[in-house]
């Protein structure tokens, strides 16, 4: 079958979230993906959550649809193992993506003498070479400050590791960018994202930054209230909760029609002076107006609320946790399509996803689950390198690698 990425072949020499994510997204769209483990695994292959068997669930599901070769990547063989994969000729091959740090054999300047044409991606922390990873750079950019209850006052993360996620995305794009100047300059390739510069980049895409040097704002906690709209959290009688977004005029009609507030928000118009038809207005009187929507929502059941707020089409979610999402026949899981039920040696029988992006002009391959460390080290050696049998032996009875 015949992907977009069919044909690249690319050197995964990355660890917990922002390479893997990259070079995972690289595999699902048809890349050859080879990972690169030392001897033994690196440290995320032992990260939390773990299967029965202590095999890390978090890395297997960073690191599926590639292959992993096991190297010694503190003696020269091992290194040189990596440089040879990396020299392959052939527009598809010299393409490596990286997060290490501290390894002058990996200097752009070095790699360039075994394939002068090279792309290389190189993931870091910090624009100034500092060491950096998505917890210590959320802290700095503002957002525990504006994130929690109201009545907080410390500042509270949020576990879900977007600025990872957002960097590896681009350094997915960027292999992509990348390949496609190569050919048609011949240059090697050199592309440098920071995972700090990704955070504080995307708060200025957002309107954080102009927001604070045009208008001197400072953004206060909200709670669940959505900023700059009209959101909010309501409790249903039955001790569910729902979340209600009122982001156009045809949402917020229709959930004052539903609620039957109508009436009583128009006077609240007129004794304002202000519309409510206006974003901004919403926005501004949130906490009036939830209070007067908030018996709807207490005087039903979680049922009986979902029932309606479906029949007048107001943009809701329902709150779950990841248990309820991941096990209920009506969570987003089975409603995605995405999934297929995968055999993991290792680790049991699972759900995977396919591609978010649903393509019409080709089909995605089948799930795969993660290789084991080390897996595919001989077959590597022998696609990409055409080693004979005793040649890898060899390589192995020295130490640089590990079958």
């Amino acid at each position: 079958m015949t992907l977009p990425l069919t044909g690249l072949h690319v050197v995964d020499l990355c660890t917990y979230v922002a390479g893997p994510s990259a070079c995972m997204t690289l595999a699902q769209l048809g890349a050859d993906v080879v990972r690169i483990d030392p001897l033994g695994g690196a440290t995320d292959t032992r990260r939390l959550p773990l299967a029965p068997g202590g095999q890390s669930l978090y890395w297997a599901g960073l690191n599926r649809g590639k292959r992993s070769i096991e190297v010694d990547l503190r003696g020269e063989g091992g290194r040189d193992v990596v440089r040879r994969l990396l020299g392959v000729p052939g527009e598809g091959h010299g393409i490596l993506v990286t997060n290490a740090v501290g390894q002058s054999w990996l200097r752009h300047e070095e790699l360039l003498a075994v394939r002068p044409d090279l792309i290389q991606i190189r993931i870091g922390g910090r624009a100034d070479g500092r060491p950096a990873v998505d917890y210590t750079v959320n802290c700095e950019v503002g957002l525990p400050w504006v994130t929690g209850p109201v009545d907080a006052s410390a500042p509270v993360n949020h576990v879900l590791p977007a600025g990872d996620l957002i960097t590896g995305a681009h350094a997915a794009l960027s292999v992509v960018s990348a390949e496609r100047l190569r050919r048609a300059t011949g240059a090697p390739q050199y592309v440098e994202i920071n995972l700090a510069d990704v955070a504080v980049a995307t708060m200025a895409h957002l309107g954080f930054v102009a927001d604070v040097v045009v208008n001197g704002s400072q953004r206060l906690r909200e709670g669940n209230y959505l900023y700059g709209s009209y959101g909010c959290d309501f409790a249903t009688v039955d001790a569910r909760r729902v979340m209600v977004v009122a982001l156009t005029n045809r949402h917020w009609n229709a959930l004052i029609r539903l609620t039957g507030t109508a009436d009583v928000l128009a006077a609240m118009e007129k004794a304002l002076g202000v519309t409510f038809a206006e974003e901004e207005a919403r926005y501004r009187y949130r906490d009036v107006i939830s209070a007067l929507l908030r018996p709807w929502f207490e005087q039903r059941t979680h049922a009986e609320v979902v029932a309606s707020l479906e029949t007048a089409k107001v943009l809701w979610g329902d709150y779950r946790t990841i248990e309820e999402m991941t096990r209920s026949s009506d969570g987003l899981l089975a409603a995605s399509g995405l999934f297929t039920e995968v055999d993991d040696p290792a680790l049991g029988r699972y759900p995977v996803p396919a591609p978010v992006g649903r393509p019409t002009g080709w089909t995605p391959p089948a799930p795969a689950p993660a290789p084991a460390v080390g897996a595919d080290t001989g077959d590597v050696l022998t696609d990409w390198l055409g080693l004979p049998p005793a040649e890898i032996e060899a390589l192995a009875a020295d130490g640089a690698i590990r079958r």
